[in-house]
């Protein structure tokens, strides 16, 4: 019985084989024996094709910054010989750039039918941002395209020297007189740039936020603005010695171009103290809250020597403006034309124009005028200039020979202009009697 399955079997079996054979003719097994391969090899090319062309590294790149693949970014910008630090903390703020600036669609459109219609990706400020361009040739035949990000530079400028600014585990220390350093080679996005100093009279930590949407042609430049400064110091006696927190400086203030730096907070002060005829004159003690200081004495003390001058500086420049503006004294019809010398004032300003109208009036009333005293009593500055006030005193002759002495308290507004005094006007004349 057992044979009879078997031969049941193998009939079963070799009829098949039969009818197979006569379904395939022997010719159409030779044209699937041609075309399997050329099938292969067009998948083959078309896939090879695919995965080099420019269309799929767009589309990898889009995916991996908007997935916030850093690995995958970090991969595609070295393929891409990427100049700039790709570092994790880098790489994570270029793809946050690229997210919050919308510039991941613009990307896509750089490749049009699997062509590269433009191979640079502008932002609107300016910045060059990506570059698309060729790279080898996989086995020789398929031609590979590769994106790079283009670095930036960023320019940190100071206003203290002598500080410690850490960005991106990178130390830099500004040397004295240095106050900027540029970074090259950075990647855009948003950074913390930490800033430290430790001074004589104070300390500074601090961490300043950088964003690099506001860079322009991949430069961006970062003030740092926290509230420290060297500072100028002015007093109507110069030869006096400056105090801090109540410590001897060891220093006139004639000697300081500048002193510090200094937190701008008020919580450091500073006095100057000098000795006149055996007594000890003390200022009041002032807080330092800007970057420039006053102080003054009580008593108005006559302007020092013009010989004595160090001729620079802008408490140099004081002096001889008054120098020129008021000659030292003796009788003149002309004291109002001296005043007029080319320089002392602002030429547009409302002192130079009244003081030829007064001149005017003087030389009508053919009187002549000698300057006797002259004492400076107070003054503030800022940014922008310069406030004084001062005591004059002055014997007015008229035509017929007659003297009267008359005494001013006048305060003056200045500007700066490359470091010297330019007179704007005249603030406010008290006769005193």
């Amino acid at each position: 019985m057992n044979t009879q399955l078997e031969d049941k079997s193998s009939l079963s079996r070799a009829s098949i084989r039969t009818n197979r054979t006569k379904r395939i003719p022997n010719l159409n097994r030779k044209w699937l024996m041609i075309l399997i391969p050329i099938i292969v090899i067009l998948v083959t090319h078309f896939t090879f094709s695919y995965l080099n062309s420019p269309g799929k590294l767009v589309k990898t790149f889009d995916k991996a910054v908007s997935d916030n693949n850093y690995k995958e970014v970090t991969h595609i910008l070295q393929k891409g010989g990427t100049q700039a630090s790709l570092d994790e903390e880098s790489v994570i703020a270029f793809m946050d750039y690229m997210n919050s600036s919308d510039l991941v669609n613009p990307v896509g459109d750089m490749v049009q039918n699997n062509k590269v219609v433009n191979s640079q990706l502008i932002d609107k400020n300016g910045n060059h941002v990506l570059t698309i361009k060729k790279g080898s040739k996989f086995l020789g035949i398929y031609q590979t395209y590769v994106i790079s990000a283009e670095p930036f530079d960023l320019k940190i400028t100071s206003p203290i020297d002598k500080i410690e600014l850490k960005l991106i585990n990178q130390i830099t220390h500004l040397k004295k007189e240095e106050y900027e350093k540029t970074y090259h080679k950075i990647l855009p996005g948003k950074y913390t740039l930490a800033v430290s100093y430790k001074g004589t009279y104070s300390d500074v930590e601090d961490a300043v936020d950088i964003d690099f949407s506001s860079a322009k042609k991949n430069k961006l430049t970062q003030e740092l603005t926290f509230n420290v400064s060297y500072v100028q110091i002015y007093s109507n006696e110069p030869d006096a010695e400056l105090f801090v927190n109540g410590k001897d400086t060891g220093k006139k203030i004639s000697e300081l171009d500048r002193f510090g730096p200094f937190l701008l907070n008020g919580q450091t002060v500073v006095h100057a103290e000098i000795e006149k005829d055996g007594e000890l004159i003390k200022t009041d003690d002032i807080p330092v809250t800007g970057k420039y200081v006053d102080l003054m004495f009580d008593t108005p003390i006559e302007t020092p020597d013009p010989q004595k001058e160090d001729g620079g500086g802008f408490f140099a420049g004081l002096k001889r403006f008054f120098d020129k503006y008021l000659p030292s004294p003796k009788p003149s019809s002309d004291l109002e034309e001296k005043q007029l010398i080319n320089g002392l004032f602002n030429q547009n300003g409302q002192a130079f124009l009244e003081s030829k109208d007064y001149q005017d009036k003087v030389r009508e009333k053919d009187t002549t005028q000698k300057l006797v005293s002259f004492a400076m009593k107070n003054s503030k500055q800022d940014d922008s200039g310069m406030i004084i006030t001062t005591n004059e005193t002055y014997e007015i002759t008229d035509k017929n020979g007659q003297t009267n002495t008359k005494s001013f308290e006048i305060t003056y507004h200045f500007s700066r202009e490359k470091n010297e005094l330019k007179m704007d006007r005249i603030e406010e004349v008290k006769e005193l009697k």
